[in-house]
């Protein structure tokens, strides 16, 4: 998967919690984690829908979620 397209698809769920734009740099450690755990979710359920993998992903890092 490409990396940049998951990152378009954090941007916009932060969007959605009113976090600036671009809060998360794509270089960062932070990103690095979000998209870390997309993998491995996707990996771990192929059949589930990308964009809600990365909703729930982003959900539980803005809302600081011990899940996450």
């Amino acid at each position: 998967m490409e990396r940049r397209y998951v990152y378009k698809m954090v941007q916009s769920c932060l969007g959605q919690y009113n976090w600036e734009k671009d809060s998360i740099p794509c270089e960062s450690t932070e990103f690095a984690e979000i998209y870390e755990k997309v993998m491995n979710v996707k990996k771990e359920e192929p059949e589930t829908n990308l964009h809600d993998i990365v909703s729930d992903i982003v959900y539980g890092y803005v809302t600081g979620s011990p899940y996450f």
